[in-house]
């Protein structure tokens, strides 16, 4: 299995990620895409660029 490994952020990072957690009432994860294998990073971010929302 592969291993992904979250994101190291700074304080203000952090902060951001909680605000945005408030106000669309969800729990968020950052995850470290330079740990990602390349193609679930590239899969991911193809998608991410394509959702309609």
């Amino acid at each position: 299995m592969e291993e992904i490994k979250l994101a190291q952020l700074d304080q203000q990072q952090l902060e951001k990620i909680n605000e945005l957690e408030k106000t669309i009432g969800v729990t968020l994860v950052a995850y470290d895409s330079s740990a990602m294998p390349a193609q679930s990073a590239s899969a991911y971010e193809s998608n991410n660029n394509n959702h309609p929302s």
